[in-house]
């Protein structure tokens, strides 16, 4: 029994430090990112911002239909395929190699009659299928390589992608492109993600050779084409209001916007880090039905990232100053609905990961689809009668629905909840309330910092409780 107590603490103490490592990571290739948004705030126009925006978009909607992700599958083949994952792997690497053709065949003979509606020229349009094809790959390499908590190599490809991205998007932009800086902008993004695509590809067919093996195919494709309207949805409910405001307001308008969401990304990289742990996480409990574990550890970690939004939206508007230019900070009143947007968008993927774990991936493409139609019928209406602020709220009552249906569904899938209902209700409201008034205490930022600093105490004060940060740091700090 002490050995099983020994190995359950091992385990978690792995988790822990794996998740710890993907955040602080993340962190520092995001602090790269973060202190070059004052660099293309000012070597773009908001148009051209707005442009590379609307590529991006693009970009986040074509890679599901390229990758038909695939990438989703790979936990539950970990448990169907035991010791031949390798071989599932280079075998769908290559489902996805022929995808991509068959794309790249309809992107050419297709293109006239659907590039003068999107205002990409062709050369842009096969950049974007072979940007789309690198991407999957990427989310393929970092599915497989979190399913061990392989922190090192995530952050090394990542580190590369971040790094060599805004060095060549620069040198292109100043020399090249210097009379088309978001063309110049989209290829300093597709170079480098094409040479960690060759590395990927490389990496898993030098594991095992790639073979058209019908099992995993079928095994694969089952599994993940009901989750690409899912990851349709996905971005619909995440970008697609960008695109909206883009052909309703204007570019620039679209600029600004967009930039609410770079402070957003300070929340994102939080969540996607500890995603990578908590899945896998998830699944071995799951497999273990250890769900009084689930329940705890689950208001724990929805407790933890709450107190880091309110957080956030208590210096918003400082972090929009220091970051961009002064025709950039007209995204104030859009970050404070977009972050806690992104509380309950990373909310939902508490239940939809039940769903996840069973299989049940019709019922998650349905229930956001659903949201993502209201979002796009919302966004309609209230950004001709409001102008591009109110995607941002419409956006956030659209996440609020997806939680409150995947919750629903899991529930359904499981036989039970899983989660506390009472605390994570609780929790959620008390988030949205607090960020919701902080929206009044915008100007009044003595106040606001006060309430930041209380906030931030506390937080260590918790994150200690739980985790015994602060006695590990002293530990370490004494053996100096």
């Amino acid at each position: 029994m002490s050995n099983h107590k020994a190995n359950v603490s091992e385990n978690n103490s792995k988790i822990v430090k794996a998740g710890a490592a993907y955040v602080i990571g993340n962190y520092l290739l995001k602090g790269i990112t973060f202190l070059s948004a004052p660099i293309f705030t000012r070597l773009l126009s908001t148009s051209d911002y707005g442009e590379f925006s609307t590529y991006y978009s693009y970009e986040a909607i074509v890679y599901i239909l390229v990758g038909l992700a695939l990438h989703s599958s790979i936990n539950n083949a970990k448990y169907k395929y035991g010791e031949r994952l390798d071989e599932y792997v280079s075998s769908i690497i290559a489902l996805i190699m022929l995808s991509t053709g068959a794309w790249l065949i309809f992107a050419n003979v297709g293109y006239g009659f659907y590039g003068e509606a999107f205002g990409f020229s062709r050369a842009v349009a096969n950049l974007l299928i072979i940007h789309c094809m690198c991407s999957s790959f990427m989310q393929v390499y970092n599915v497989y390589i979190s399913l061990n908590y392989s922190v090192g190599m995530f952050l090394k490809v990542s580190a590369f992608n971040g790094i060599f991205n805004i060095i060549v998007s620069v040198m292109l932009i100043l020399t090249v492109f210097s009379d088309q800086r978001s063309l110049g902008r989209i290829v300093g993004t597709v170079v480098p993600i094409v040479l960690i695509g060759i590395y990927i590809v490389v990496f898993f067919f030098k594991k095992v050779a790639p073979s058209f093996n019908r099992e995993f195919w079928k095994f694969g494709l089952v599994y993940s084409i009901p989750i690409i309207p899912h990851g349709i949805a996905q971005v619909v409910l995440s970008i697609f209001d960008r695109i909206m405001i883009r052909d309703m307001v204007g570019a620039a308008a679209n600029g600004i916007y967009s930039f609410a969401y770079t402070i957003h990304a300070l929340f994102n990289v939080v969540a996607t880090s500890l995603d990578k742990v908590w899945k896998p996480w998830l699944y071995e409990k799951m497999e273990a039905k250890e769900y009084e574990e689930i329940r705890r550890q689950g208001t724990k970690y929805a407790f933890g990232m709450a107190l880091y939004t309110v957080m956030i939206v208590l210096a918003a508007p400082e972090i929009i100053k220091v970051l961009g230019d002064k025709e950039y900070w007209g995204a104030t009143p859009c970050v404070i609905p977009v972050v806690l947007g992104g509380y309950f968008t990373f909310l939902y993927t508490l239940p939809s990961l039940v769903e996840f774990f069973y299989g049940k991936t019709k019922l998650i493409a349905v229930g956001t689809m659903g949201a993502a139609v209201i979002n796009v019928v919302t966004n309609y209406i209230f950004i001709q009668a409001y102008g591009y602020i109110a995607a941002a709220y419409t956006t956030l009552i659209t996440y609020i629905l997806c939680f409150v249906f995947h919750y629903l569904m899991a529930k359904k899938v499981h036989g039970n909840v899983i989660y506390d209902t009472k605390k994570l209700l609780l929790i959620s409201s008390v988030t949205l309330a607090i960020g919701l008034i902080t929206i009044f205490l915008e100007k009044y930022w003595l106040i606001r910092w006060l309430l930041l600093i209380v906030v931030g105490l506390y937080t260590i004060y918790w994150g200690d409780k739980q985790f015994g940060v602060v006695k590990k740091v002293k530990a370490k700090m004494s053996r100096i």
